[in-house]
C-alpha cells in the first residue's frame, strides 16, 4: 500500500474523533467551540502552507483566489453546522447524515456545473433520503430533531463546497480550509458577543477545541489533501466512509452513547445508497 493510500485511510480516523471530543467537554457553547476550533484550524493550515511553499506562499494564496475564498465561506457553514448538530443530536445521527454529502454534492454539481446525473445516482439519492428520514424518525424530541435538521443543512453546505472545489481544481485549494477557519472564527466570535456567552470557557474545553482544530480538522484535512494527489476520487470517498463508521463507535466506547435501533436501520440504508453511488462511479 502506498503512502498516499495510507494517508487517505488515516485522515477519516482523525475526523471521527469530533463527536466523542465534544461529549468530553464540560460546558462550552456551540459558538465557543466553533471559535476556538476554527481559529486553531486557520493558524495550523497557514503554518502548513508556509512550510510547504516557503517564500511562494503569498503567490500560491493569490493564485487560489476567489474560488478558494468562496469555497472556504461555504465550508465554514458546514463546520458550524457539524458542531451545532453534535450538541443537539446523537453522534451517530450527526455523522451519518453528514455522510450523505457526496451524494448531495453530485446533485448540486449536476445543477450548477451541468454534470450528468445518472439513474443510479437517483436511486442513491432516494436511499439516502429514506435513510435520513428513518434516522430522524428515531428522534422523538424536538431538540434531537433540530440537531438532525442542522446536520442536513450541513450536508447542503458541504455539497456546494465540493462543487466550489471542483470549480477551482486547477490550483491547490488547501487555502480554502484556512479561509473556512478564518470565516468560522469571525462568525463564531461575533455570535459569542451577540449571544453574550463571551469567550470564557473551562480550560479543558478550550484545550479540546484546539485539539479539534489542529488534529481532527487540521491534520485530517492535510493528510486527505495530500492523498488526493494520487488516490482516485472514488477511492477517497470510500476511505472517507471510515468517519461515519468510527465516530459512533468512539462515542459508544468513550461516553456510553449507544445508537438507537432506527439509527442502525436508517444509517445502513443511507450507507447502502452512498456505496451504490461510489461503486457506480468507479465503473463509469
Amino acid at each position: 500500500m502506498g503512502r498516499h493510500h495510507l494517508f487517505a485511510i488515516v485522515a477519516p480516523i482523525f475526523w471521527s474523533i469530533s463527536g466523542v471530543t465534544v461529549r468530553f467537554m464540560e460546558s462550552a457553547s456551540a459558538w465557543q467551540i466553533n471559535f476556538y476550533r476554527s481559529s486553531s484550524l486557520a493558524v495550523f493550515v497557514f503554518l502548513f502552507l508556509a512550510i510547504r511553499y516557503g517564500s511562494k506562499t503569498r503567490l500560491m494564496l493569490k493564485e487560489s483566489g476567489s474560488p478558494a475564498i468562496f469555497a472556504g465561506l461555504i465550508l465554514s457553514g458546514a463546520m458550524i453546522c457539524n458542531i451545532v448538530a453534535l450538541l443537539h443530536t446523537t453522534v451517530a445521527n450527526a455523522v451519518l447524515v453528514m455522510a450523505a454529502g457526496p451524494i448531495f454534492a453530485a446533485v448540486i454539481g449536476g445543477i450548477v456545473l451541468k454534470e450528468k446525473i445518472s439513474p443510479i445516482l437517483w436511486v442513491s439519492i432516494v436511499l439516502a433520503l429514506v435513510g435520513i428520514a428513518v434516522m430522524m424518525g428515531g428522534n422523538y424530541n424536538e431538540d434531537r430533531l433540530y440537531g438532525d435538521l442542522i446536520a442536513l443543512l450541513g450536508v447542503v453546505f458541504f455539497g456546494f463546497y465540493a462543487v466550489a472545489i471542483r470549480y477551482g481544481k486547477r490550483t491547490d485549494m488547501t487555502p480554502a480550509v484556512m479561509f473556512a477557519g478564518i470565516n468560522g472564527a469571525v462568525v463564531a466570535g461575533v455570535m459569542c458577543f451577540a449571544t453574550e456567552v463571551g469567550f470564557s470557557a473551562p480550560i479543558i474545553d478550550i484545550y479540546l477545541c484546539l485539539m479539534l482544530g489542529i488534529f481532527q480538522l487540521g491534520i485530517g484535512s492535510v493528510l486527505f489533501a495530500i492523498a488526493a494527489q494520487s488516490v482516485p476520487a472514488v477511492g477517497l470517498t470510500l476511505y472517507a466512509l471510515g468517519e461515519p463508521l468510527l465516530a459512533p463507535l468512539w462515542a459508544w466506547i468513550g461516553v456510553g452513547e449507544a445508537p438507537v435501533a432506527l439509527t442502525f436501520v436508517g444509517g445502513s440504508i443511507l450507507m447502502c445508497g452512498l456505496l451504490l453511488y461510489v461503486l457506480s462511479s468507479r465503473t463509469e
